[in-house]
């Protein structure tokens, strides 16, 4: 038997072992996203992209105004197999990868490339990272002090307008900042298992479930409501939602003036914040 002082320093040798194993993990399952273009590799998206995948972006014209470019799991494979089809010579290419934010299931990653930046949520299936949901834009419009400042200020709002939404029972906010295109997937860890169960949800759903999670049962005066905005472009933003529930991350676009709610990728909180 290990003795006491021995079994805590081989815990803490063991703990940046296991983080740097995730983060290897993410850092990986985004470089094939950007390889796969790069280096026209079909297999890269198989292996790294879920089937399920909800990626949207906006380019911009010559006029300064965006468009919205959709895109599904077969639309990323049709690009793909178009270069292969045009014979388009493999070249490098940047691709700069920072994770903003990761729990134990689910991480939020920027991606910057030829094309511009890529907001991508990423989850772990089968003990495997992959990329579910991707918001991106072109190269970003430069943002002086005072508009990142005041985007940022927005961006919070719109997270309060959700969260609120839910702790208050008023699911009337939801339609103040979130698109009625709204992707929404996440795990729920079970409390005597500690295993991850994964479900989706819809606008409707969401609007349904806020007028019903709290109605009966009002949100804690002191309920986790932790509101970070992770990075801001003059198009696209990411946030990060600490609740009592768990942690959402959040893929959100300028829309007419607003910053609505595109993606969210949840989970509930590991095991280490929901003891807390």
């Amino acid at each position: 038997m290990l003795k006491p002082i021995a079994l805590a320093l081989s815990l803490c040798l063991a703990v940046p072992s296991f983080v740097e194993d995730e983060k290897q993990g993410i850092e990986r399952a985004v470089l094939d996203y950007a390889e796969s273009y790069y280096e026209v590799r079909p297999e890269y998206v198989e292996r790294s992209i879920h089937r399920d995948l909800a990626k949207t972006g906006f380019t911009i014209g010559e006029d300064g105004s965006y468009s919205e470019k959709p895109m599904d799991y077969a639309g990323f494979e049709k690009m793909i197999a178009n270069l292969i089809a045009a014979e388009y010579t493999p070249e490098p290419g940047p691709k700069e990868v920072e994770i903003l934010d990761s729990a134990d299931q689910t991480a939020l990653v920027k991606l910057t490339g030829s094309w511009g930046v890529d907001y991508m949520q990423l989850a772990k299936f089968d003990g495997k990272w992959m990329t579910r949901h991707a918001l991106w834009q072109t190269a970003p419009v430069y943002q002086n002090e005072e508009q990142r400042i005041e985007n940022t200020h927005a961006i919070e709002e719109a997270v309060g307008n959700y969260v609120d939404a839910i702790y208050k029972a008023k699911p009337d906010w939801i339609e103040r900042s979130v698109s009625k295109s709204l992707v929404k997937f996440g795990f729920q860890r079970s409390r005597e298992s500690g295993s991850y169960s994964a479900s989706t949800m819809s606008f409707d759903q969401l609007v349904d479930g806020a007028g019903k999670w709290y109605a009966n049962a009002p949100a804690r005066a002191d309920a986790r409501r932790k509101i970070e905005v992770l990075d801001v472009m003059d198009k696209i933003a990411c946030a990060k939602l600490t609740a009592d529930w768990g942690i959402d991350y959040m893929h959100l676009a300028e829309i007419d003036g607003r910053w609505m709610i595109l993606h969210v990728m949840w989970q509930s909180l590991p095991p280490e914040k929901s003891d807390s």
